[in-house]
């Protein structure tokens, strides 16, 4: 029964190749950023002001630098989308149709996309969160990815819209940045570490007035250095010692911990001494990197990620990640209202728990009749075949029978 549940949810693969490890990733990233945006829905609406909150420094560190959670997903898109490609380049695979790559893209994300943003777009209607003259052109820019560039601002439907209309640029020019590993193992290696080293350095002297892929390039450069790697099997006998799972714990914490950003400390900072948060931001996405690197090559994390359902909720990433967080602000109305006791800890993982269980269980339907159904490379065939087939059935006698002379 538990095998027939997983191979009903498991993530569906054009290439029919399946790395379980992989979504065991993706289980990391959005558990990370489901709990960022309960913790900050349980903070910020909460009628209870809790006074044993600071109690709490490494989980609410934690919680609060759950948002990179995101940056976590760039990597992994990096790496996932290359991976074809550095077959291709550098083992003198089967070259990549771009044709079927960019129609992958559109038939893979674009359906389950829009279905989400109209209900959640539906929804805001019926609340009447928004005016509608101020709904409908934001639900529109989003559709097209292009809202941060058009308002400046993050998505009025649901704010998580921000990133994947990054990933939308990315996909664009993907196929472009990959061609660099065509260039010999030293070359291209220097050429995309020295980049991600760069765009670090820019984002820290310009700040564009929206946010684009400008600001996160470095983590994309990061996943097809990775993909690099992972199909030259660098040093992969090192990596599968049974004491390199030390470095994935060392560097689990730091990706979690590791402070890279300003915004949330409590007292301001004088601009000099930003340089150990520089330094911070800078071997960030190379941590993640070395991280991702271990978890591909060392049987013992490979398997703790490809441990039982982990993978499976980890392949429905993409739908959680669309609906979460109107599902937390939709539930959290009603959660918020119950508590236990007057401490801050008891509460907030009612909160989560309490939440959760909706975002998880939505999500799921949404994944299983929405999502899964079009991770099938062929669903356009199998509807063009079906229309066929109907076309035949319905058409006159005196046709059918003309038809089958000719023939």
């Amino acid at each position: 029964m538990i095998s027939g549940i997983y191979n009903k949810f498991r993530r569906i693969t054009s290439s029919q190749l399946y790395f379980p490890e992989i979504d065991g990733i993706r289980f990391l990233a959005i558990v990370l950023v489901v709990l960022f945006h309960t913790h900050g829905y349980f903070i910020g609406k909460s009628p209870v002001k809790y006074t044993d909150e600071s109690q709490y420094t490494l989980l609410n560190t934690l919680l609060v630098n759950g948002d990179r959670g995101v940056e976590l997903f760039f990597v992994l898109s990096g790496f996932i989308l290359c991976l074809p490609f550095a077959h291709h380049y550098i083992n003198n695979g089967k070259k990549v149709s771009l044709k079927r790559y960019y129609l992958r893209r559109v038939t893979r994300l674009e359906p389950p996309y829009f279905i989400a943003m109209t209900a959640i777009l539906l929804m805001h209607l019926v609340l009447k969160i928004w005016p509608v003259s101020v709904i409908l052109p934001s639900w529109l820019a989003s559709l097209i990815y292009s809202h941060n560039i058009i308002f400046h601002r993050t998505p009025l439907l649901t704010v998580v819209a921000w990133s994947l209309e990054i990933e939308i640029q990315f996909y664009i020019f993907a196929p472009l940045l990959f061609r660099l590993l065509a260039l010999n193992k030293f070359a291209r290696r220097s050429v995309l570490f020295t980049a991600t080293v760069l765009f670090t350095f820019l984002q820290r002297w310009y700040h564009p007035p929206f946010t684009s892929i400008y600001g996160f390039a470095q983590y994309f450069l990061i996943g097809i250095l990775l993909a690099d790697f992972y199909v030259s099997n660098t040093a992969a006998a090192l990596f599968n010692k049974k004491w390199m799972v030390f470095p994935a714990i060392i560097c689990l914490l730091l990706i979690l911990y590791l402070p890279i950003k300003v915004v949330f400390l409590p007292v301001k900072i004088a601009p000099g001494s930003l340089d150990s948060f520089f330094f911070a931001r800078l071997c960030f996405p190379f941590l993640l990197g070395l991280f991702y690197y271990i978890v591909l090559k060392n049987d013992l994390v490979r398997r703790v990620f490809s441990y039982k359902f982990i993978p499976v909720i980890g392949g429905m990433c993409y739908s959680v990640y669309l609906l979460h967080y109107t599902i937390i602000s939709l539930f959290g109305r009603f959660t918020l209202g119950f508590h236990i006791t007057s401490h801050y800890l008891p509460n907030l993982i009612l909160q989560i728990v309490l939440l959760g269980i909706p975002v998880l269980v939505i999500s799921s339907v949404f994944y299983f009749y929405i999502e899964r159904p079009f991770m099938s490379g062929k669903w356009l065939d199998m509807l063009i075949k079906k229309d066929k087939k109907e076309e035949g059935t319905n058409m006159p006698a005196e046709e059918a029978i003309v038809k089958k002379k000719d023939s």
